[in-house]
Parts: C-alpha cells; structure tokens; sequence
C-alpha cells in the first residue's frame, strides 16, 4: 500500500485518524490508548519551578486574607475598651469585611474568568492594603466598618483568583494537594496574628499593627502584578460541559457547594470573631483566650492538609458526611464544657483545637470539589460563589454571635447550639451534589 500499512492493520482502524493512540497487544490486535483523565490527571506533566513560585505568592495572599479577618477579631477588646461600645454594637465592623468579601468573592471571580487572574488578583490585593492603612486611622465604629467593607471587597475578590490561578500552574494530578495548600491560607494567616499580637501590641498598639499589615499587602500587590502570568488554559472540553455558571448544568454543584460552604464558614468565622470575647467573659486573660485561637487556626491548618489526602483516599462524599457530623458533635460538646467547667483550660483548647480540624477538613473538601468539578471557563466564578456564599453565612454568624451572648446573659450555650445545628447543613455538600471526587480521585463518580 501506497502508506506501508498492512490490510489487517487498515481493516481494523479504518483510517489513520482512528489507529491514533492506539497501541497493539501481544496478539497483534490494536486497542485504544487509555487517555489521561482530565479530572485528575493521569498525566506525567512536570512540575516547573515558576508553578512552585506562583504558588507561594498565592499562598502569600490568602495568608493575608486570614491574617486579615482575624487581625479585628483579635485587636477588638482593646478596640471596645478604647471606644466605649458593646460587642452587639461592635458587630457590624465585624461583619463589615465578610459583606464586602461576598461581594468580592462573587466579582473578582468572575472578573478572573474575564480578564484574566492575575490581574484582578493584583488589583484586589492592592485595594486591601489601601482600605487596612485607613482603618489606622478611625476613631467610631461606621468608619472602621466603611473601610472593612472596602477591604473586604479586595480579598474577596483575591480568593477565586488565587485558587484558580495556583492550581492551574500545576499538572492537575497534583490539585487536591495544591488546593490543600492554598486553603492553609486563611487560617495561618490567624494563626500568625495570635501567635504575634503579644509581642506586637506593646510597642505598635492596634493601630501600629493595621499599618504593618496594609504596607505589607501594598507591597505583595505590586510584586504579584510584576512577577506572575496567566496560566496557559487547556483546550476547552466537549460542550456538554461548557455553560454559564448559572445553568441547570451547574445547579446541583452551586446549591451543594453553596449550602455546605455557608454552613461550615459560619462555623469558623463565627469562632475565630467572638472565641476572644466569650472566653475572656468565661474567665480566661486575654492571653489565653489567644492561645486558645492559635490552637483553633493551628488545627485548621493540619485539618486542611489532611483534607488533600482525605478527598482521594475516601473520595468527597464521605469527607463532607465525616466533618460535618463531627463538627456537630464538637460544638455541642464545646458549649457543655464551657458552661459546667469553664475554668477546664485544656480541655477548651482541645475541643477548639478538634473543631478546628473537622470544619477546615470539610471546607477544603469544598475548594477542592470547586476547583476540579468547575471548566475552566468558570472555574474562579464558580469558586467565588461558593467563596460568597461561605461570606454570607460568616455574616449572619459575625452579626449574630454577639448578640446570641447577650441574650444568654454572657453563657456561650446559646451560640454554640446554633453552631452545632448551622453544623448539620454542610451535609449538604454530600447529598445534593451527583458527581463527587471519587475515593480513587481518577475520575468522577
């Protein structure tokens, strides 16, 4: 033949077109080639070392973020005994930053599909750093919630994009963990500022600390604009899975997602503002209330690592059962040992701690179900709204935490009951959602 193929080998394909990437067995017969799966990625790609560095400058922002949230949740009992306010008053410059973050989330995330990630991730870090140098500078409550807004819009805006955009830079077999990575973000960030507060207030005071932190996002803004680039997108996939994010083609991914991201977000933002406050009125210093914090934020890093071998070993369906049950019974637990024992100090850091781990375990399961279930074409909108729906339910706790303490007369038990029910909704994740991340984590079950 005028190509050298054989007549069996022409018989059996029919056409050049059909015999690629297929490969012959012991017997001669030609079968298809297994092709690398597009969720997971079978894939030998390498890693390169500007994937590793876009990495950790996305890691950078997210650390900011949380360092962010938790840097007013921290600084608040100076801040109220410096203004004169109730905690119920207080709570709308608390809620302030997670109302602009939802706005920001849902946004920037779609801003990232548009015009590219790393230039609403630049811009959104930029804007952050610009709102926290002015908050130095407030002296009442609707200033500092005015300019939380504004922060806010800024890192939520951020959050999408450094997800995407991280991941994206790295072959896909690796995103679970990347994802994993990246969500260790917002908690080091509180982290951080628990484990730094003490030795920075003496001699920055609160107002000295918001100034650090502004000059410090203004700076990493500028590098992430210099030294980043967008990612080189795969070729889209067939049809079936391209459509608006807000198609029925999505609609049991969004509802999922969305319900179990509002829930367990609740939980932590909820925590991470208001810890510092019940515990001090329980009776703890203000030290040990911190101390208490980082262990929280410290275990939801290690939740968070877990939660990208978790998603593959155990697939996504039953990690979001697991946390979220668990995360039901550790509150309830929590809210009982505070009210009959709240001089039991370990035990309170131990349940924080256990808390911590379970909810950040569910919410990584979330990021990682976000980045790899979504194309490409609206993978950061679909992780902002998942990201603004996790602001909402932060909200609703920021704005009712306080006055679920009030109400009690100071006794935690109200509030944590609300947290051990709102805990009962991240199931959501797990039953409405069709197509999981399989327990092999090579294709979509």
């Amino acid at each position: 033949m005028a190509n050298g193929a054989s007549p069996a080998s022409t018989s059996t394909c029919g056409s050049t077109a059909r015999c690629r990437g297929s490969e012959k067995n012991g017997r001669g017969r030609i079968l298809p080639q297994r092709q690398p799966n597009n969720l997971t990625g079978e894939s030998r790609e390498a890693v390169r070392a500007f994937g590793l560095v876009t990495l950790a400058l996305c890691l950078a922002a997210l650390v900011i973020d949380g360092l962010d949230y938790q840097l007013l949740a921290l600084t608040a009992p100076l801040i109220l005994a410096e203004w004169g306010v109730a905690r119920a008053d207080f709570g709308t410059a608390m809620a302030a930053a997670l109302f602009g973050m939802a706005l920001g989330a849902a946004a920037g995330g779609w801003l990232g599909d548009k015009v590219g990630r790393v230039r609403a991730l630049a811009l959104a870090v930029v804007l952050f750093g610009c709102a926290t140098l002015a908050v130095s500078r407030t002296h009442d409550v609707a200033a500092l919630a005015a300019l939380r807004v504004l922060g806010g819009v800024g890192f939520g805006a951020a959050g999408p994009n450094a997800l995407a955009l991280g991941s994206e830079w790295l072959p896909v077999r690796f995103r679970t963990y990347v994802v994993a990575l990246l969500a260790v973000g917002t908690p080091a960030g509180g982290m951080i500022g628990a484990a730094a507060l003490p030795a920075m207030l003496p001699s920055l005071g609160w107002r000295g600390v918001f100034v650090a932190l502004g000059a410090l996002a203004v700076v990493l803004g500028i590098v992430l604009l210099a030294v980043l680039r967008e990612p080189p997108h795969p070729a889209a996939g067939p049809a079936a899975q391209r459509g608006r994010l807000l198609s029925s083609q999505f609609a049991r991914l969004n509802a999922g997602v969305g319900l179990s991201f509002a829930a367990l977000t609740a939980i932590v933002y909820g925590l991470g503002a208001w810890m510092p406050s019940f515990l001090t009125a329980a009776g703890f210093t203000l030290d040990q209330a911190l101390t208490a914090s980082l262990t929280f934020n410290a275990c939801s890093i290690l939740g968070a690592f877990a939660a990208g071998w978790l998603a593959r070993a155990q697939g996504s369906r039953r990690v979001m059962w697991a946390s979220a049950l668990a995360t039901a019974a550790l509150l309830a637990g929590f809210g009982a040992t505070l009210d009959a024992a709240p001089g039991a100090r370990l035990a309170i850091d131990a349940l924080a701690a256990a808390v911590g781990f379970a909810a950040s375990v569910g919410i990584t399961t979330l990021y990682a179900m976000a980045t790899l279930l979504y194309p490409a074409d609206v993978r950061a909108s679909g992780i902002g709204l998942g990201m603004t729906s996790g602001r909402v339910g932060g909200i609703a706790m920021s704005f009712a935490g306080g006055y679920l303490l009030d109400f009690a007369g100071g006794s935690a038990s109200v509030l944590f009951g609300a947290l051990a029910l709102t805990a009962l909704l991240a199931t959501s994740a797990a039953w409405l959602v069709r197509g999981h991340l399989p327990a092999s984590g090579l294709a979509v079950s």
